[in-house]
């Protein structure tokens, strides 16, 4: 009897506090062993998938290399590339920044156009060219030609065109090629006398008062070949002798003056 009152005193005594602790204790090292198997399941557990700019690799970037971006600048790489990315070809692995950089650090005499670093050649080295044209022979211009405007011709006694230009000579005088071309037609007629045709391409050039004619139809002749000599020229008789020279392009008269170097034409 003495025994379970004494036992009854203890819990109501110390005994209580002894066993809130004992309840403490236990809560407490379930609660550390629940946080500490928690913490153990999100370190196992796989990072979500965040990707940045810096983890985009160089494969897919869609800017080609050569293309420059201006105005943009390039920000230094934090890591190195992959291995795939190093073995890749260089349009497809290399920034953009790499290309402009090469061509930054060139030396300037590398990066300067062959035009000028070319020496010039002097004007003594320069070669000579050869006139496409020359006069047919020499002497002073009688007559020039007319266009549209009427002149009057003594020889006819009327106002006409006068389609060509009349070059002063004597008879016998040499007359030669005034161009490379081609003899197209060589005759006599009632008006013009002797006359060679020649045709270069679009241009026909026609030689009238001739005598002695030493070209054919068909000949190909150089510049300053001989095609006859001076003779009469009936449709202008009452002239002084003269060669009566008529170019046409694509059928049309043209002045021939025009074709030949101030030097070359006779003073008037």
């Amino acid at each position: 009897m003495k025994k379970n009152r004494h036992a009854k005193d203890f819990w109501k005594g110390k005994g209580f506090y002894l066993a809130l602790a004992l309840v403490i204790a236990g809560a407490a090292t379930a609660s550390f062993l629940a946080i500490n198997s928690m913490m153990s399941r999100m370190q196992q557990s796989p990072q979500p998938d965040l990707f940045g700019e810096e983890d985009v690799s160089w494969q897919q970037q869609n800017t080609p290399v050569d293309e420059r971006q201006e105005g943009v600048p390039v920000a230094p790489s934090s890591s190195a590339p992959a291995a795939s990315s190093q073995t890749a070809s260089s349009s497809s692995s290399k920034p953009q920044g790499t290309v402009s950089s090469s061509r930054s650090s060139q030396p300037a005499s590398q990066t300067a156009s062959p035009a000028s670093s070319a020496p010039e050649n002097s004007a003594g080295s320069q070669p000579v060219q050869e006139p496409l044209f020359a006069l047919p022979k020499s002497g002073a211009t009688l007559q020039t030609f007319s266009g549209d405007e009427l002149v009057f011709n003594e020889t006819m006694k009327d106002w006409r065109t006068h389609n060509g230009m009349d070059i002063a000579g004597k008879a016998g005088d040499a007359v030669t090629a005034p161009a490379a071309a081609v003899v197209a037609a060589v005759g006599e007629d009632a008006q013009w006398g002797g006359f060679v045709e020649l045709q270069e391409g679009d241009l026909t050039m026609r030689l009238c008062g001739l005598r002695d004619l030493r070209v054919k139809k068909g000949d190909a002749v150089a510049l300053g070949d001989p095609l006859g000599t001076l003779g009469e020229l009936p449709a202008e008789s009452a002239m002084a002798p003269h060669l009566h020279l008529e170019f046409l392009e694509d059928g049309a008269y043209v002045d021939p003056a025009g074709y030949f170097a101030p030097a070359d034409q006779p003073a008037k």
